[in-house]
């Protein structure tokens, strides 16, 4: 086929990642012979830019590089009529099959057609969805963040909170797998452009204004070789162009605390609704640019215009955990569990030995003497809080802590701007520039401290995005279309806890010593107190921001010839990533571990956190002075792909891609490449040999990137990323089409190349020096006497002796998934059609990390462990430290310590702690799916929607045992085996041309019509549940889950446990339910660490159901002018669910097996019902 493009396409885009469509058919004459020679043309009606193609001998055509939008289609050639076909809607990246049968007569007579929307897609064999631009403005969309659409989509689970889907919760709303994908492993594009952000594992970066948006697609399976950098799906956001007529809008989205349901934390305690509100108002303006006098832009020059602007404030109501009153001078003679049980506090510096286990003595009547407790520990837990509720079933000081909704809002303020231009230059070159961005301020606190020291929580968060693509396209020749995009975007995030800077933390009573060696200014600090089974609130925020700068480009070209498509392009892409994290500075850490009655075995009836932190004795804590560093990630990948219509009825996809995806470079080479496991370590020279004769060699240390020789980048490049893909579709009768594909797509990894060990220095404290069976007296007055200053690469092997690390492997291989499908599209009706496909995937090569400092010998392990008849005595015996004072170890309890045990010091590398390697390239996937789609259309102009998916999606990912390269298998976190999701857009039968009052007289008319209702109804599983990794089942613990309970049980409380003095003991909290069997049995020390699988598909969180309503109701003011009220209801049946607080899983805990429902609340459940109200001014 020979293409006389008659014009290049007008309203703009891309072809590299090619958001704009193809048309494509069939000519034929009367008796169904092709038409060789006839002319096709396609007429954009909003811009009045022409295409045109010429039928080859099989009477094919195809013109691509459509902008999406309406068009008109004819046909002419002589000795026949002319054909149009008007009303085409052409949609993003849609190939869309047009044949004509043209009859006898002359050119001069005209048949004309008004065309339906074609249903069953015969042009590719790519799956997925398209939301058009009247359901992303018409559905009830909550904080109308128009990504969150993705949902009625089958194969899509979103698994982020259903808290948090505002256009600025960029974190949250990333969270989604599309076939059984990874979470967050999906390819967002904006106008064809990359839209993420390497900020939180590729966060979604810039989100549009609703009425700027066209239209979006959804790719569940792209088999188009033009789209990688994914192991899931594709999301392609497209953004309106002007045409020669001038639209647009004025609107207010409005909620208020008045129509919104209480929430259901307040509920559970009689607490009165709290206050919110919600404005979110903008103008939308499109058209041709005309400047009076001087130029007028139709049928050449567009511009769009969006500004809207957000502002919130959201009830953040908090349940927390923080000390009781008198708790707070010592005295913990009420302290009792969840049964009323008396929690004992011990004295970590009595003890003696029963039964060959050290055990402490109590404080008498659990009173910690005056005298005893440390005056900096006293000053810091002043700064909590006081507790002012009791919920029901919890221990005394916890969950005690209530914070209305009202007193703690989040307040949001934000704006979003979109600029676009498009511009004809002749008839054959075309060119866009779009400019978007926005500006996010939160304040919110998450430990219910506002503005003053000990404020947790981002105050403020920001998030800044600021997005350029320029896009030219040429025909180069009739047949030959050549386009180039650049696009560069900066995304920056950060929070910061301003309350806590310019803080003295001399006046708490540290020396100044200590405060002068701090990095980064005078702070509060961070304090943290993990009591177990729950942990009271967190004391101090530190700053934190992250900076993602992406450039890309991507010239390609497409030759159009006959029933064949070639594209072939370069997808090319550089990512600046900058971190000024500045990480805990300050910190300490406090647990029950200090005050409990076996210094080494945690137990529900003894110890607390606070009472450990009174004694001045934390077991945890650091000054970390990290490094800022910037890093540069590359990517290359060439692709073509082949597109032929081999007959009027089957259609060939065939593609190949390349990803050449760089690990990341360090400006300034400060970043580590891997571990050498061979090589003596400096340390061994050092250890004084007469004392230790018999200690082996020590080998190993961290090497650096850039450094002795060494490449740049964390790893090197992985570049056999073969991706073949295949897809086929075939018409098998008129109202049948069999699609079905196959490809290979490579991921996109995640942040763990960036590891700065040496550039980043962390100091930790000694807490004791005997095993931590005895705390050093009064440690928190002067918690790090020396603070080290970061050294680089400088300590080449001595790098982080006597600390734990993590490592890159440098052959790392980037993972990949094998994605394929094969369905059944089957049109129903003329404007209904039902799809049902077989959708799968398999993930090779992912991301594992593995413990690489545990003990390598099985045997050794065994011999400790009761359950094989060993003595863990034996590992835990304390043996001289062979490292005590030796230089490099300072800063370190290697460098203090007198003891270390077995365990430790046989170790493969017993100069570090436990570390671990990144990267590894063990785990696998597998995803099986059953999906059906039904879609109509019907004849009143109702829009019905619905689609159900029955999947499983399991991974092995982790260990059960490293030691002896036991990997477990089992179902993803965010495996959902049922979704179910319906929706529809409904235009009300009232009012002229409809089925009732369809007379009135035109005052009452206006009344009447107009109306219009639309729904989502969503259905879908619950997460499975985590379950303990040390125990073992010794008989079904199941049990009905009811969730109309307040506290909901999971599984028996029935617990017993091999204790370290190899005994066998019921856990307390059982006998009082009243068992008498048992079905879970904790381990002893020194078993494999899991002996389950860390996911049990049998027990669930809520199954969600949610419905979403909207009703509107617009009236026509003049010809092109109207106006729209609305009201729309999220969560209509104000249901409360638990999508993601789990069931305990801590067996040693009262409360394991069960969630509390009253201490729930976002992001880990939905919001209460809420109805918004809007109107909004069209022309």
């Amino acid at each position: 086929m020979r293409i006389a493009l008659v014009a290049v396409l007008a309203a703009g885009g891309l072809l590299a990642q090619e958001f704009r469509a193809t048309l494509t058919g069939r000519v034929v004459d009367p008796t169904d012979a092709p038409v060789a020679g006839a002319t096709v043309t396609a007429l954009n009606t909003g811009t009045n830019q022409r295409s045109s193609a010429q039928t080859d001998t099989s009477g094919s055509y195809t013109i691509p590089l459509l902008p999406p939008g309406r068009y008109e289609v004819s046909v002419e050639m002589e000795g026949f009529k002319k054909v149009t076909r008007t009303g085409i809607e052409l949609s993003v990246n849609q190939t869309a099959t047009l044949d004509f049968r043209l009859e006898l007569g002359a050119v001069t007579q005209q048949v004309t057609v008004v065309a339906e929307p074609p249903l069953l897609e015969q042009g590719n064999a790519d799956r997925g969805a398209l939301i058009d631009g009247q359901a992303v403005k018409e559905y009830p969309l909550n904080a109308r963040n128009p990504f969150m659409l993705s949902m009625l989509v089958a194969g899509v689970d979103y698994n982020g909170s259903l808290a948090y889907q505002r256009p600025f919760d960029n974190g949250a709303i990333a969270d989604w797998s599309v076939n059984g994908s990874g979470n967050r492993n999906n390819e967002f594009l904006l106008d064809g452009a990359p839209n993420n952000a390497q900020a939180g594992g590729n966060n979604l970066a810039y989100v549009p204004p609703v009425d700027s948006v066209l239209e979006f697609k959804i790719q569940t399976n792209a088999y188009d070789a033009q789209y990688g950098k994914t192991g899931g799906g594709v999301v392609n956001v497209v953004l309106k162009s002007g045409t020669n007529r001038v639209h647009g809008s004025a609107y207010e989205f409005a909620r208020r605390n008045a129509l919104d349901a209480n929430s259901f934390q307040n509920n559970a305690r009689g607490a009165p609704k709290d206050g919110h509100y919600l404005d979110q108002f903008g103008i939308q303006l499109d058209g041709p640019v005309y400047l009076p006098k001087l130029y007028n832009g139709r049928d050449k020059t567009f511009f769009l215009f969006n500004y809207e602007g957000y502002r919130e404030g959201s009830p953040q109501p908090l349940v927390l955990s923080v000390p009781e009153m008198d708790m707070r001078d010592g005295d913990f003679s009420k302290l009792v569990d969840a049964r009323g049980r008396r929690i004992i506090i011990y004295d970590p510096y009595t003890g003696r030995s029963v039964a060959g286990t050290w055990t402490r003595d109590p404080f008498p009547d659990n009173v910690i003497p005056k005298d005893r407790i440390n005056p900096v520990a006293r000053r810091i837990v002043d700064y909590f809080p006081q507790p002012n509720t009791v919920t029901p079933d919890q221990a005394y000081s916890q969950s005690n802590y209530f914070v209305s909704g009202g007193m703690n809002p989040a307040k949001d303020r934000f704006y979003n701007l979109v600029f676009k231009f498009d511009h004809n230059i002749g008839s054959r070159h075309h060119i866009f520039l779009r400019h978007g961005s926005n500006d996010r301020t939160e304040w919110r606190s998450t430990n219910g401290i506002n503005n003053k020291p000990g404020a947790d929580g981002p105050q403020p968060l920001k998030r800044i995005n600021d997005a350029y693509v320029l896009d030219w396209v040429g025909a180069l020749s009739p047949a030959m279309i050549v386009n180039v995009r650049s696009s560069f975007s900066r995304y920056v995030e950060g929070s910061d806890g301003v309350a806590n800077s310019n803080f003295d933390l001399t006046s708490l009573g540290f020396p100044k010593e200590l405060v002068q060696q701090l990095p980064y200014g005078p702070r509060f600090g961070r304090y943290t107190f993990n009591n177990g089974a729950f942990s009271y609130i967190n004391l101090g925020r530190y700053k934190n921001y992250n900076f993602t700068n992406t450039f890309a480009t991507h010239p390609s070209l497409t030759r159009a010839r006959g029933a064949r498509t070639i594209k072939a392009g370069v997808d090319m892409r550089w990512i600046q990533y900058a971190l000024q994290n500045q990480g805990y500075v300050f910190s300490l850490s406090s647990s029950r571990a200090w005050t409990q009655r076996i210094y080494n075995r945690a137990d529900e009836s003894s110890g607390d956190a606070v009472a450990s932190w009174l004694l001045g004795t934390p077991n945890g804590g650091s000054v970390q002075y990290n490094v800022m560093p910037i890093y540069m990630y590359r990517y290359m990948a060439p692709w073509v792909q082949h597109d032929w219509k081999l007959t009027p009825k089957l259609t060939w996809n065939a593609g190949f891609r390349m990803d050449f995806n760089w690990p990341p470079n360090e400006r300034f080479n400060r970043m580590n490449r891997g571990f050498d496991p061979q090589v003596v370590n400096p340390v061994d020279s050092m250890i004084d040999r007469t004392a230790f004769p018999d200690f082996p060699t020590i080998r190993g240390g961290l090497l650096f990137a850039g450094e002795n020789g060494l490449p740049r980048e964390a790893a090197d490049l992985y570049k056999q990323t073969w991706q073949p893909r295949f897809g086929l579709a075939y018409a098998l009768t008129r109202r049948t089409v069999l699609r079905g594909g196959w490809g290979r797509y490579y991921m996109n990894p995640n942040n763990d190349f960036q590891q700065n060990y040496g550039f980043s220095q962390t100091t930790t404290g000694t807490w004791s020096t005997d095993g931590n069976r005895t705390p050093v007296p009064d440690k928190i007055s002067n918690p790090f006497p020396v603070v080290l200053k970061p050294r680089g690469s400088a300590d080449g092997l001595l790098t982080y002796v006597g600390r734990s690390f993590n490592f890159v492997n440098p052959k790392f291989q980037v993972p990949y998934v094998d994605m394929f499908s094969f369905s059944i599209q089957r049109a129903v009706t003329a404007r209904s059609r039902l799809e049902i496909t077989y959708s799968g995937s398999r993930g090779k090569r992912l991301q594992t990390v593995k413990p690489f400092n545990d003990v390598e010998d099985a045997s050794f392990r065994d011999s400790c462990n009761y359950m094989l008849g060993g003595d863990r005595r034996y590992c835990d015996e304390q043996l001289p430290n062979p490292f005590k004072n030796l230089a490099p170890f300072e800063g370190t309890n290697f460098y203090t310590n007198n003891t270390f045990s077995r365990a430790q010091l046989l170790r493969p590398f017993p100069q570090f702690s436990t570390f671990s390697e990144l990267m590894r390239n063990d785990g696998y996937s597998w995803y099986n799916s059953l999906q059906s789609s039904y879609n109509a259309r019907l004849p009143n102009g109702t829009n019905l929607n619905v689609n159900y998916t029955f999947a499983k999606n399991l991974r092995q990912t982790g260990w059960m045992d490293p030691v002896n390269n036991i990997m477990y298998r089992a179902v993803y976190d965010w495996d959902k085996p049922h979704r179910f999701v319906a929706s529809a857009i409904v235009p009300l039968p009232f009012g002229r041309g409809r089925r009732f009052f369809s007379h009135l007289s035109r005052p009452l008319n206006r009344l009447a019509s107009g109306w219009q209702s639309t729904f989502i109804v969503q259905v879908f599983s619950g997460q499975p549940w985590q379950p303990p990794a040390n125990v073992i089942i010794l008989k079904d613990p199941r049990l009905p889950i009811d969730w109309s309970q307040p506290v909901v049980r999971a599984v028996k409380p029935c617990v017993i446990r091999w204790n370290n003095d190899n005994t066998i003991t019921w856990m307390q909290y059982s006998l009082d339910q009243g068992c008498t069997e048992p079905n879970w049995l904790i381990v002893p020390p020194y078993t494999a660490p899991r002996l389950l699988p860390d996911r049990d598909p049998s027990i669930r969180l809520q199954t969600v159901k949610m419905v979403d309503f909207s009703l509107s109701k617009t009236t026509r003011l003049s010809e092109r002018l109207s106006l729209q009220f609305r009201a729309e209801c999220f969560n209509l049946l104000n249901s409360f669910f638990d999508t993601r607080e789990q069931f305990n899983n801590n067996p040693e805990n009262p409360n394991f097996g069960t969630v509390n429902k009253a201490a729930i609340s976002a992001p880990n459940s939905n919001y209460p019902r809420q109805i918004q109200l809007a109107v909004k001014l069209l022309w």
